[in-house]
């Protein structure tokens, strides 16, 4: 929690330090005077915010970071998917090899962790499989 902390009063300081330099801070203010409906819509994306954030901690502590890594990847997927249906974006043959690369190499280390652990097999570990699909995304998207 302490990091969460941190980096949320950090990006308190910085946007506050930011409308005060650029002169933008009496104008945020009268926009929130103006309309007072922002400023609720303002603490329910904070409060979704942070509860988005507790559940990542807490998928990350429980069940570690490939896990959450193929939850993450999962959702912008599916994203991608509905987004492409419903406004008829194209989706490229560069972006479909690019996601099995990572789908493939995500699910080869849950396969090789899970033989691991049942016939004793030297585990990969997780940063070495993880830079790995992140540089053959990188290579099939450019």
């Amino acid at each position: 929690y302490q990091m969460m902390l941190g980096v949320n009063s950090s990006a308190i300081v910085i946007t506050t330090t930011g409308l005060i330099i650029t002169g933008d801070f009496p104008k945020v203010y009268e926009f929130l005077l103006a309309n007072p409906s922002v400023l609720q819509y303002n603490i329910v994306t904070a409060i979704t915010s942070a509860t988005g954030q507790l559940f990542i901690y807490y998928t990350i502590k429980e069940f570690g970071p490939i896990v959450f890594t193929i939850i993450m990847t999962t959702r912008q997927m599916i994203s991608i998917c509905i987004s492409s249906i419903i406004f008829a974006h194209p989706i490229r043959a560069k972006a479909l090899v690019g996601a099995i690369i990572v789908f493939g190499v995500l699910f080869y280390q849950i396969r090789r962790k899970y033989l691991a652990t049942s016939h004793s097999l030297p585990p990969i570990s997780d940063d070495t499989l993880l830079s790995l699909s992140k540089s053959a995304l990188s290579s099939a998207l450019s």
